[in-house]
């Protein structure tokens, strides 16, 4: 496993909103850039994809996460992932 990029920040939801709509519009072509490195390639993004989008309401605040994962292009096995 290699860590590539994390990003951590308070901003308006017009702001995340647009991020969203950039890193969906990469999604979309086949590939995402987010290495903080110049050197490391897009990763390509290979169907099936697994998708989970998840919605909790507290008393004080909200939380949505949203996970997506797939198998690399050369994995052995190209299926959904199992143990989820």
């Amino acid at each position: 496993m290699k860590h590539v990029f994390d990003l951590s920040e308070t901003a308006t939801h017009e702001l995340v909103a647009r991020q969203l709509r950039d890193l969906a519009d990469q999604f979309a072509s086949g590939s995402v850039d987010l290495s903080y490195d110049e050197e490391h390639a897009p990763t390509v993004v290979v169907d099936p994809v697994d998708v989970t989008v998840d919605l909790h309401t507290h008393r004080h605040h909200v939380e949505l996460n949203i996970r997506i994962g797939w198998q690399t292009a050369d994995a052995p096995h190209r299926g959904p992932r199992r143990g989820r």
